[in-house]
């Protein structure tokens, strides 16, 4: 219980202890009783009017006009209001008003009005019980039509205000439903109060009043023309706020609930996915996403690609309380109040030359101004588990040492050229198969001894040991807790935050921490401000460790039987060599991966911040001043240190040692011999930007005439520095180095080293320091306005210039302006559409315009052109290279948007969308030109070609069921797009059909198209066949001509949306949130070895082929029954005889890629009210969610798209990554106070 006394000396809040607490309230009690007097001819006169106020503001009221106290119990006033009107009162005569229709006495002592909570005695529990009574009825529409999901809430008494305006609707805020009208529009209530009222609400009708009776029959609803809209969407565009029918852009909002709901990720845009028609959160390692180490880094495409190349940024502009930022991963979800996406170039071009891709404007909370102080706490944790290594499609064991049986050749590939590192096989690993083999035909081991080896070996997996010794189960965990609260003037929101992202390498430690602090100040009527500050600090660290897949040797085990690390050295360099090296250089070259774990770290000391301060200054009726500052400051400090006992630092110390020229003599070391390898990586950003405009907002003639207009400049900068420092011989204890001399081992190399690093000498790479900068500035002048007419017909227009040094200097190139206009027709209020009560709304929108997408630092600007570079031949050591010629007319791209859409509501607001169809032409793409060759460089980066975008955006919203405490609604976004590069100067002629293949933008086709040989089938030799234009059959090399092969799509989805539904029961909540992309293709993952010496072919952990090598063609006549070309030893000869990608790039390997996935299923309950009135909190909720679970794919291999790189390369198709955080598991909680 809270005792609180409305006072500046007395405390609010007097301890948690109950025993004090009474000791408290009893000797207060005693000293009001000795004290007790009449107060009634005493006090201030009292004024006071108001509807519904809490009656905690109404004794505040009172305390600041009588000068009189109030004690109360605080848990006794929630959720307590009243309406009151007292004019020159007294203090008892506005008490008992106050208290006529409240369950509370009062009593006035010295200066102190004591309120103690009335006890219901039995006769009035009796005579309530018995004086209630169960009512029924129906409600209609002004047709008679039965209305579903009505409201009725239940009142006691009626206030006079009420009764003299007939408007309850304020009588509505804070009330629970009672109950809501069934398919035929019937409720029922039991044991209502027999004095009681009910209000009942539907959207777009009148709050409708009537006092209880057993059968209320039907009850007739009138229509509100003035409430036709469900929700007063606000759409910010990072520079204002205005009304969602005051705009005809394209603009679009997820539903909060399940982006908040989303545990995946703490990353704010991909818990976008599938929310927003139009935009493709593309998490699949295609070329527009990657998998690095277990991260995706995912990219974002709004209506289609609007750029092809690497000069320019394909992701839409982020935008963060208005500033502009290039990194939103930061970014706690739960500080996130509104996202809008701007998709067309009415609601985009206020944004200029880097609109091109879309808008995505963020709103942080803030603080309300209610005085009451909130408190909320958010956490869960996501149990992700470990990556689905079973899911690369490699080979057993069993099947890889049969196959190393049958492709081992040892007299096209003798042991002499193998073992000699000077014909560059001897560099290539032995492993231990191929070791048995060899030792079989030198006569070493007996053809039975090779089979036993070989058998152990063939029965052995080492996919336990590389799941238990390289990997755990991930899980990522957040924890927030925010406070908000305020008065009239000040009002503030603030939080803290800790998440923890714990990935699958062991060893490893991902600690994230958040501080976000929003105050908002109102000095008087015409001045506002406010400050946001939002830190940031993420440390994290890694050991020295790998991430082995099935992709390894199948049957090289990590750790042997006896417990112990297994030694694999032999994946360098067989044993003779490694000796060799050894003795001359006194030098262990032996490899043990599991002990190379502790003899390296990297650490990773992230620290950001953001602050941005704004003022509003109101200069006269509606003209207004709004100012914007915003800075953005990142350190990123990174240490990676390698021990002297890593293997590393040991080989290439070993690559610098002339061995000892007497046998008595040492070895001379040319890299220190002690101490470890240590690269320090500095860098630092910051971004700032500083907005001036005013802004005019003016209505006129009771609202028939609406105007707003802005006018505005502004200035940004971006800069980017990184500094790059390598030592070696670091000693971390005293924090010393040795000195190397770079001069003479980067330049002339060691010649005879121990072990060459190349074909003879060892040269040493000279990273002792390096340094990049970049640098973007942009200066713009625009203006924005728009024009309503009697609610129902508006039109917008905006234009802007945006001047950088990222462009030529040209005028032409600078002084390029963006503009736009659109129209929007109200049509759903026109009088000629009253009638047809199915339709709640209906409005028509247009619009065209142009955005664009500027260059990227380092293309063709000034500071770009010329770059310093150390080097020994240079005089001095130091000279300047030339990086890129100049281009004087380089300029963004321009991008013209034309819109048409549909916004619709339907059936009393159950059916809910917005339809758009859109035409994007973009113009002076930039990519490469060509320069005659005089110049001295082959080409420049120019703007090079023009392509266009065609699709349809649908949103749909509906509310499917509502019956008693049961819910259902859905939610469905749909997008389709279709683009097509119109023109664009190729890098390279295209002359041969691999041309094409190898080509993802051509002319005249959608980019990332995919074009694949048509395949004939394998020959009587085993080698590929293809199929020409004219239909001849061959398998010549470079036979198939540009026409030859054909288009089989785009890598880039046509359709992509997602579907939520949501299933509600009384304190339970079930959503069901699937997403889908359709109509694009990849190719498969086929077998890479077809020819040389070894299956095992690299030093990374790989080794293992495709398990389709099985089934390969191996006789005369298989190829019947087999695509898959047949394997020949010599690689010189298979090169010459036949090209296996018209095998690996033929149409048979092109796959459909569409899949639906289940993103997340989400089950929630909250505790009901008794309990959280009990805990003294407003809500306790608790959520558990199941995400990323497969439902249907269109290829028949197993294959999951967004773990597929679909691209792949120009031999082995398309590659496969080992899933994770599938099927995972969060739970959660959400708690307010």
């Amino acid at each position: 219980m809270k005792i609180n006394a409305i006072t500046t000396a007395m405390p609010r809040n007097w301890g948690s202890s109950k025993i004090l607490l009474m000791i408290k309230l009893i000797t207060f009690m005693l000293f009001i009783t000795l004290m007790q007097a009449s107060a009634a001819g005493y006090g201030q006169r009292i004024n006071l009017s108001g509807k519904n106020l809490p009656l905690k503001d109404v004794l505040q009221s009172i305390k600041s006009q009588s000068g009189y106290l109030f004690f109360y119990n605080a848990d006794d006033l929630k959720a307590r209001n009243l309406s009151i009107s007292v004019r020159n009162a007294t203090l008892e005569e506005t008490l008992k008003e106050c208290f006529k229709t409240l369950p509370f006495t009062y009593k006035i002592v010295q200066n102190t009005v004591v309120l103690t909570k009335k006890e219901e005695s039995l006769i009035d529990r009796l005579s309530t019980y018995f004086s209630t009574i169960d009512v029924k009825g129906r409600i209609t529409d002004e047709m008679g039509r039965p209305l579903v999901g009505a409201t009725i809430s239940i009142v006691i008494g009626e206030s006079e205000n009420d009764k003299k305006t007939g408007d309850y609707s304020l009588s509505l805020k804070g009330r629970n439903a009672a109950a809501i009208s069934d398919k035929n529009g019937d409720f029922f209530l039991k044991d209502v109060d027999e004095k009681a009222a009910l209000i009942i609400s539907f959207l777009g009708y009148k709050v409708h009043y009537t006092k209880v009776a057993k059968d209320l029959g039907s009850i007739k609803m009138l229509p509100d023309a003035g409430n036709l809209q469900e929700v007063a969407v606000t759409m910010n565009t990072g520079y204002q706020s205005i009304s969602r029918e005051r705009s005809a852009g394209a603009i679009a909002k997820p539903d909060m609930d399940i982006l908040k709901n989303r545990s995946g990720s703490m990353n704010v845009i991909q818990r976008l996915d599938g929310l927003i028609p139009g935009l493709v959160i593309n998490n699949s390692t295609s070329p527009t996403g990657n998998s690095i180490n277990g991260k995706r880094s995912s990219s974002v495409i709004i209506r289609g690609l609007s750029t092809v190349s690497d000069f320019t940024n394909r992701d839409p502009l982020f935008v963060v309380n208005g500033v502009p930022v290039t990194d939103v991963s930061t970014l706690n979800p739960n500080d996130v109040e509104d996202i809008t996406v701007l998709k067309d170039a009415t609601s985009a071009s206020i944004w200029g030359s880097r609109a091109a891709n879309g808008v995505i404007v963020i709103t942080t909370k803030k603080g309300t101004s209610n005085g009451e102080l909130k408190v909320n706490y958010d956490g869960f944790i996501n149990f992700q588990g470990k990556p689905d290594l079973e899911y690369l499609n490699t080979m057993n064991s069993n099947q890889f040492i049969q196959s190393a049986r049958e492709i081992f050749d040892p007299v096209l590939n003798p042991w002499a050229t193998v073992i000699n590192p000077r014909t560059g096989n001897g560099l290539a690993p032995v492993s231990p198969h191929e070791l048995i083999l060899y030792r079989q035909h030198q006569g070493l081991i007996t053809s039975a001894q090779a089979d036993e080896q070989l058998n152990i070996l063939a029965g052995q997996s080492n996919l336990s040991q590389i799941k238990e010794l390289w990997y755990r189960n991930s899980a990522l965990m957040n924890h927030t807790l925010s406070l908000s609260g305020g008065g009239t003037k000040y009002s503030f929101y603030g939080s803290g935050a800790y998440s923890r992202n714990q990935n699958n390498s062991p060893g490893s430690k991902n600690d994230d921490y958040s501080l976000n602090l929003r105050q908002d100040f109102k000095f008087n009527d015409r001045i506002k401000m406010y400050l946001i500050i939002d830190l940031r600090n993420n440390l994290s660290s890694s050991k020295n460790t790998l991430s082995p897949d099935i992709r390894f040797l199948p049957y090289a085990m990590f750790r042997n039987t006896d417990g112990s690390n297994a030694d694999l050295s032999w994946l360098y360099r067989i044993d003779e060599l490694r000796t060799n090296y050894e003795n001359k250089s006194l030098i262990s070259l032996k490899y043990n991966p599991l002990d190379e774990i502790n003899t390296g770290s990297t650490r990773n000391n992230l620290f950001r911040g953001r602050i941005t301060s704004g003022i509003t200054a109101n200069l006269f009726n509606g003209l207004r001043y709004e100012g914007i500052f915003g800075i953005s400051r990142s350190l990123n400090k990174t240490v990676s240190f390698l021990e002297q006992n890593n293997y590393n630092v040991r080989s290439e110390l070993t690559s610098f040692t002339v061995a000892a020229t007497t046998p008595d003599g040492k070895p001379t070391y040319y890299l220190p011999a002690s101490g470890g390898r240590n690269t320090l990586t500095n860098s630092v950003s910051q971004d700032w930007t500083l907005r001036n405009q005013l802004v005019y907002d003016h209505s006129w003639k009771e609202k028939i005439h609406q105007i707003t207009f802005l006018l505005g400049q502004e200035v940004q900068k971006q800069t980017l520095n990184q500094t790059r420092t390598t030592v070696r011989g670091y000693n971390s204890q005293l924090l010393s180095y040795a000195l190397i001399d770079y001069a003479t081992l980067s330049l002339k190399g060691l010649s005879n080293p121990v072990m060459p690093s190349g074909l003879g000498n060892s040269i040493l790479t000279n990273d002792l320091y390096n340094e990049t900068e970049t640098d973007a500035r942009f200066t713009s002048y625009y203006a924005n306005g728009g024009y309503t007419y009697a609610g129902k017909y508006t039109i917008n227009g905006g234009a802007r210039v945006d001047k950088s040094n990222l462009f030529g200097k040209d005028k032409s190139a600078q002084n390029k302006p963006v503009w736009s206009a659109g129209l929007a027709w109200q049509m759903g209020k026109e009088n000629f559409m009253k009638d047809l009560s199915w339709l709640n709304a209906l409005v028509i929108r247009s619009s065209y315009g142009i955005t664009g997408n500027t260059p990227n630092p380092g293309t063709a600007a000034s500071k770009d052109i010329l770059s310093s570079v150390n080097n020994p031949f240079y005089p001095g050591g130091v000279g300047l290279n030339l990086s890129t010629p100049a281009n004087r007319t380089l300029t963004w791209e321009t991008t013209k948007n034309l819109n048409l859409g549909l916004d619709f509501s339907l059936l009393n607001y159950r059916l809910k969308g917005t339809i758009d169809w859109y035409k994007k032409k973009t113009e002076n793409l930039i990519g490469y030109m060509d320069l005659n060759p005089f110049t001295g460089f082959p080409s420049i980066i120019g703007n090079a070609g023009d392509m266009k975008n065609t699709g349809i955006d649908l949103n749909l919203s509906s509310v499917n069921l509502v019956r008693g405490d049961l819910k259902w609604n859905t939610l469905l976004t749909l997008s389709f797009n279709q683009n097509k590069i119109t023109s664009l100067n190729p890098a390279s002629p295209i002359v041969l059909g691999s041309d094409k293949i190898n080509k993802p933008y051509l002319t005249g086709y959608s980019a990332f198209s995919v074009f694949a040989y048509q395949y004939a089938g394998l020959d009587s030799s085993g080698d590929p066949q293809i199929r020409l234009n004219d239909g001849t059959v061959t398998k010549a090399l470079n036979a198939a001509k540009p026409e030859d092969v054909r288009y089989m799509g785009s890598f880039q989805p046509r359709w992509s949306g997602g579907l939520s539904n949501t299933i509600g029961y009384k304190a339970f909540s079930l959503t069901i949130n699937t997403v889908f992309n359709l109509g694009h293709v990849m190719r498969r993952d086929v077998n890479s070895l077809y020819a040389g010496r070894a299956l095992f072919s690299d030093f990374n952990f790989n080794g293992n082929i495709n398990a389709e090598f099985v089934n390969r063609w191996k006789n005369p006549g298989d190829e019947g029954k087999t695509h898959i070309p047949g394997y020949i030893p010599s690689g010189s000869a298979s090169l010459a005889a036949r090209d296996v990608s018209y095998y690996t790039m033929a149409d048979i390997n092109v796959l459909d890629a569409a899949y639906l996935k289940l993103r997340d299923l989400t089950l929630a309950y909250s505790l009901p009210k008794r309990l959280t009135d009990k805990l003294k909190a407003d809500g306790i909720s608790f959520r558990a969610q199941l995400s990323n679970v497969m439902l249907w794919k269109a290829n028949h291999y197993g294959i999951d798209p967004e773990f597929h790189n679909a691209l792949g390369g120009s031999v082995a198709g398309g590659i496969r990554t080992a899933p994770f955080a599938q099927h995972s598991i969060s739970l959660g909680a959400h708690i307010s106070f």
